[in-house]
């Protein structure tokens, strides 16, 4: 998913909160959004009119939705199907549990949500997007320019469900909903999406672009830029890029196809394959994933050096989706950096590209160390809680190069595979994907489990100066020993 991850910084603000008593996670779900963009380039504005689902799942009637919104955008109008008013208050005001991070926080009172019932609203909002740089995020660098839109999830740029702590809306889990996104531009311009186009009308020099989800989504994205696009209808798959990249968009996409196909052996070719996007964002805005799209920065479109980033991102098209209320992200996040490497092996006939990308990890982890003693200490199981998931990029990748190396090629991929397709139909805890792979590589793992996984003591030997060939053979004592050297 995201490479460039915000949770390190909140994750000071959420130690120096643990003393607080933990606000309970909201109760409401947001399960489906039409959702229409226009922007005002000269005053560099954005204005919006979304029409939210919202789902009262719990056996008790609820009388206040809470939402979140970026704080320089305010909401003008709310209300129902039927065009009446509803009440609503909205305040500017910080989480919690993470000072820095300010939004606009509503407060919606519609009329009673009975248990298991819905409503329908109506919101219009308008303003501006400044990014997320001050809160610790230097990735989200939203905003609304001529010469290039992003508008996201991570800059809050749509009403979610939520309250004023990052810790429970990260407890009440991740969002799970469909989309109709319009999104209205110069003609000149391209609204690009991970969704399917199901319409692109022009008139009086605008274009409006509508995007359907493909899967059930839980965020939508929208990049605008004058794109060109590329279409690899073999592999069902589409690039949209910068014009100038257009040599580096094609290496991008017989790469992207490549690694689709080479991930489809491994792990059985998707049942519902209806198509997969790359859309081009500039440098230092983060290259991450959804269910059906990636945002890609434009290093890899530059250097073919950095194509492990599309290996990456390709191979989450095969996760399964996290049922922890807050996912520690190994099992997602610390495959892909495994198989990114792997992919590189194979694609570009880089041998030994494995073995290098972990002791580079390995360092990362180390210099994670250094400058949060807790990330020593804190087991991967608990990453998700204590907003540390970026060491499931690291740390995690080796927990899983530890099985690569201890089990072998053959016997890690075709259980990574299995457990894949099982999670693939409802979903997964980590204890459940790693109980399963267990299962499926016929190994007994619970003394590695109880120092990577449930423990920490794993992290002594990071620190350390043993080889990691060494630090496998304390876990698979049947591996040959490979030669100093070699």
């Amino acid at each position: 998913m995201i490479l460039i991850l915000g949770a390190m910084a909140a994750a000071g603000a959420v130690a120096a909160a643990a003393e607080r008593t933990p606000l309970p996670p909201p109760v409401l779900k947001a399960v489906a959004y039409d959702l229409d963009f226009r922007f005002d380039y000269e005053a560099e504005k954005l204005f919006a009119e979304c029409r939210l689902t919202v789902l009262n799942p719990s056996q008790a009637p609820v009388d206040k939705i809470p939402m979140i919104l970026y704080r320089l955008l305010k909401v003008t109008s709310v209300s129902d199907e039927k065009g009446e008013a509803v009440p609503f208050v909205q305040r500017i005001a910080a989480f919690e549990d993470w000072d820095r991070m300010q939004v606009n926080f509503l407060e919606v009172t519609p009329r009673r949500i009975p248990a298991s019932d819905r409503r329908i609203l109506i919101i219009k909002y308008e303003g501006y997007l400044a990014g997320y740089a001050d809160a610790g995020m230097l990735y989200v660098k939203d905003s609304v320019k001529r010469d290039f839109t992003i508008v996201r999830q991570d800059c809050l740029a749509y009403p979610e469900i939520g309250i004023l702590s990052w810790e429970a809306n990260r407890a009440a889990g991740m969002p799970a909903f469909d989309y109709l996104l319009k999104v209205t531009v110069p003609d000149d311009l391209v609204a690009a999406n991970g969704g399917r186009l199901v319409d692109a009308v022009s008139k009086g020099g605008l274009t409006t672009y509508a995007y359907r989800n493909i899967k059930t989504a839980w965020r939508m994205d929208v990049a605008v830029a004058p794109y060109k696009i590329i279409e690899d209808k073999a592999a069902n798959l589409k690039v949209f890029h910068f014009p100038e990249d257009a040599a580096g968009a094609e290496a991008v996409s017989k790469a992207a196809a490549a690694a689709k196909s080479l991930f489809s052996g491994w792990f059985g070719r998707l049942k519902e394959d209806r198509g997969f996007t790359i859309i081009e964002v500039p440098e230092g805005f983060g290259s991450q994933s959804d269910v059906t799209s990636i945002l890609q920065t434009r290093t890899a479109f530059k250097d073919k050096s950095e194509m492990t980033q599309v290996y990456h991102e390709v191979a989450h098209i095969w996760d399964a989706r996290p049922l922890d209320p807050a996912p520690c992200r190994v099992e997602s996040e610390g495959v892909a950096m495994l198989l990114q490497y792997v992919a590189r092996e194979k694609l570009d006939a880089d041998a030994g590209a494995l073995d290098r990308g972990a002791e580079r990890i390995r360092e990362s982890f180390r210099k994670a160390c250094r400058s949060n003693p807790k990330a020593a200490d804190t087991p991967i199981i608990e990453y998700g809680k204590a907003d540390m998931t970026d060491l499931s990029y690291t740390k995690g990748m080796l927990f899983f190069y530890m099985i690569y190396k201890g089990a072998g090629e053959g016997p890690f991929l075709d259980a990574l595979g299995r457990v894949r397709a099982k999670a693939g139909r409802s979903g997964t805890t980590t204890g459940e994907f790693l109980d399963s792979l267990q299962i499926f590589l016929k190994r007994d793992l619970s003394g590695l489990f109880e120092d990577w996984i449930t423990g920490a003591a794993s992290s002594r030997a990071l620190l350390s100066e043993t080889p990691l060939a060494d630090i496998v053979k304390i876990y698979f004592p049947d591996v040959p020993r490979v030669p100093a050297g070699s």
